[in-house]
């Protein structure tokens, strides 16, 4: 992650590179590597030397501040992201465009990120696939506490999708109004792979760990009444078939890091 300025201007931009070892994920259970980038760039006015904008990275990693300044920044930007997965879940490594916006002042930063898979020129570079990772809402406020500690609190909505089958008439009875609004069907073998999550976190680091949490449910009414929202405007798009009786569920995330730092003094 990097920052200029000249003058007033200031741009941020920062890419994010990662690999792990899958168990589970989308909450099916899969074998095998995922591989994943993310890319930002943000535009606007402020001295912006505090590097917070490693705030805004989905790829979630150590935080990399400045507590000596007394700088600000607002900005706004555009990004993409992807998750390569291995076997059968690959059919979902549809690519995510992003819209950021941030603000900073001092010691203190806000930032909103909008995702979604529809693609707007080069500016929202999604893949327009309408499935798998199709948006999600993330707002965060981060905050340097001393030379060495900073905390992140935010609240994030996501939605995910099966593949809709366009070879059949979208008239599903799910989540159909009794029959009123258009559904589609869906691909198998992940014909139910609905959630919306909707949650809080929260990121504690000071120089030897990070540490995280996330506290939230998964709820198929939520995923159907935003979704449904948006499908039934005025494009007219058909709805998804959202099991909108079934019960909300709760979920937590901990997750520890432990930091190593080099400090050199001329």
């Amino acid at each position: 992650i990097g920052a200029l300025r000249y003058g007033d201007a200031a741009l941020e931009s920062g890419v994010s590179l990662s690999i792990g070892q899958l168990l589970q994920r989308h909450t099916e259970k899969t074998k095998g590597f995922v591989y994943a980038y993310d890319f930002f760039t943000l535009i606007g006015i402020g001295k912006n030397d505090n590097l917070l904008g490693s705030a805004v990275s989905s790829i979630e990693s150590k935080l990399i501040f400045n507590p000596n300044t007394n700088s600000h920044f607002k900005g706004l930007g555009f990004g993409f992201q992807k998750e390569i997965l291995p076997n059968t879940l690959a059919i979902f490594n549809n690519k995510i465009g992003r819209f950021i916006t941030r603000f900073s002042n001092n010691q203190h930063a806000f930032d909103i990120s909008f995702f979604n898979d529809f693609k707007f020129g080069k500016l929202f570079n999604g893949e327009g696939t309408d499935f798998g990772s199709t948006g999600a809402l993330k707002l965060s406020y981060t905050k340097i506490t001393s030379n060495t500690s900073v905390y992140r609190v935010g609240t994030v909505i996501e939605l995910f999708t099966p593949k809709p089958n366009y070879t059949k008439t979208p008239n599903n009875l799910t989540n159909s109004d009794d029959g009123r609004k258009n559904v589609w069907h869906t691909h198998e073998p992940y014909s139910n792979l609905f959630y919306a999550n909707a949650y809080a976190f929260g990121t504690y680091q000071n120089e030897h760990y990070n540490t995280s949490a996330k506290l939230g449910f998964n709820s198929q009414k939520l995923g159907a009444f935003i979704q449904n929202t948006l499908h039934d405007g005025a494009g007219l798009n058909p709805r998804f078939p959202w099991d909108v009786t079934a019960k909300d569920r709760v979920f937590y995330e901990i997750n520890n890091a432990i930091l190593k730092s080099n400090n050199y003094e001329n």
